[in-house]
């Protein structure tokens, strides 16, 4: 049975040895954060502050700092996890529209309407403020109504005002901006966990991530009508803020420290005005942490581009049989494919489809026996197996995300642009090659009964 909200899940982690509850005092300037960081470097706990200075309302952090907590969430194994994703992509289940939920049981409107109720962090010495790093942000485009649900940084400006750095909702926003209109949006954070995992799936555009989210939970997520912005919220939030991105209006955001390990620059952003907040009883505030790898970041990105895509490169090259973003990219900047070549150069044709999806600047393509998630082993392939006056091939000149600080921009634009490396570490198709060592036997030992 899928996880109805946070809450349950929480008691499931909690059930599983997975959680902590931090009862200690814990301040919102970068105490919070450097727990999760310390959490995330270890591969420790989902960590529950219960004891927030000057604030009554406990964070939530570090929930999916671990591969195995993102699959806990999904109910599914490492194994099963691609065809779930991929079941799940062929029957979107919408959401069920209800009257009224949980999200709805304090309602805060003007000026009671005020971020500063809750203890939003502020996590490394360069960021520019608080920001709230785990909201789902619910937004309907202007012309097709039809809505979009991602997680975007929002930096907290004042009581009622958020800068937002959201390149998704840029095409709704000029959208909304040519008709002389700001955009609504709705900020759900503390949700069921699917939720947060479905949105960072690269939809097409016009489809809404949590039709993903009903067909990974296997129910449709329920959803009431916001109060002040036409939009459809998740019902059983923790905490939900309204408001209005204006239209023509940008102030500067950041630095923040970002998915790549690094501060990205103070920029204009649009600016989100709140209209109204509303929150459960006892809320619970959920923070999530990014930067350096890894990070729950890094995690939620992984396991839902993985599964997609995996699904899409094995539609044209059908010997793929696995996909890995390893966090040491930061989800963007290296893949590693492994296959089966049923054709000569095949690999060579995996890498060329995976720049054409823009996650580029690193690809190496293994061999199926090479375990992909194991850098040492993909780099043992890459070592030992190619040739690299025939296997490395330099893409010049491909768009590529503003992430990367490394590559070029476009002068008086937002287009980036930067290099790719394209590694065959398969064997030669067709040629002997040395059998790897084996030892026979290794999987029936178990060290803890020699003992």
């Amino acid at each position: 049975m899928p996880f109805k909200d946070l809450r349950e899940f929480i008691a499931y982690l909690e059930d599983q040895k997975e959680l902590r509850r931090i009862r200690k005092p814990v301040d919102t300037k970068y105490e919070i954060a450097a727990y999760i960081r310390k959490t995330s470097d270890i591969k420790g706990p989902a960590l529950l502050f219960e004891n927030v200075k000057d604030s009554e309302v406990p964070v939530l952090g570090g929930t999916f700092a671990t591969r195995k907590r993102g699959l806990l969430a999904l109910e599914t194994s490492e194994k099963e996890c691609a065809e779930k994703f991929h079941q799940a992509l062929e029957h979107l289940i919408p959401p069920r529209k209800i009257s009224s939920g949980p999200c709805k049981e304090v309602v805060l409107k003007s000026e009671d309407a005020d971020l500063s109720r809750f203890p939003i962090p502020i996590f490394s010495q360069n960021d520019s403020g608080p920001f709230i790093t785990a909201g789902l942000v619910i937004s309907k485009d202007p012309e097709s109504a039809r809505s979009n649900t991602s997680i975007y940084r929002l930096q907290v400006h004042g009581p009622r005002r958020m800068g937002v750095k959201a390149q998704q909702l840029h095409r709704q926003l000029r959208n909304a901006e040519a008709k002389g209109r700001g955009l609504p949006v709705a900020i759900a954070i503390g949700t069921d966990p699917a939720l947060m995992l479905a949105s960072q799936w690269d939809a097409p555009y016009g489809v809404d991530e949590l039709e993903l989210a009903g067909a990974l939970r296997g129910e449709p997520v329920e959803v009431v009508r916001a109060e002040t912005v036409d939009l459809m919220v998740p019902a059983t939030a923790e905490i939900v803020i309204e408001g209005y991105i204006h239209p023509q209006i940008r102030e500067i955001e950041g630095p923040f420290g970002e998915v790549g390990g690094y501060s990205t620059p103070r920029f204009p952003k649009p600016v989100i005005e709140v209209t109204a907040i509303t929150h459960r009883k006892n809320p619970i505030f959920q923070a999530a942490l990014t930067g350096m790898p890894t990070t729950e970041n890094h995690v939620l990105r992984q396991i839902p581009m993985e599964a997609s895509y995996y699904w899409e490169l094995k539609k044209r090259h059908p010997g793929v049989t696995a996909v890995h973003f390893p966090a040491a990219g930061a989800i963007l900047f290296l893949v590693v494919i492994a296959m089966k070549q049923t054709y000569l150069y095949e690999a060579r044709n995996a890498i060329a489809s995976m720049f054409a999806t823009r996650r580029n600047k690193i690809i190496i393509v293994v061999d199926d026996d090479v375990d992909i998630y194991d850098m040492e082993k993909v780099m043992w392939a890459v070592a030992t197996r190619s040739r690299p006056e025939e296997d490395v091939v330099v893409f010049p000149r491909l768009s590529t995300s503003g992430m990367d600080p490394s590559a070029f921009r476009l002068e008086g634009t937002d287009s980036f642009w930067n290099s790719g490396l394209g590694i065959d570490a398969t064997k030669p198709y067709g040629q002997p090659f040395p059998d790897v060592v084996e030892i026979p036997g290794v999987d029936k030992v178990n060290l803890d009964e020699e003992i």
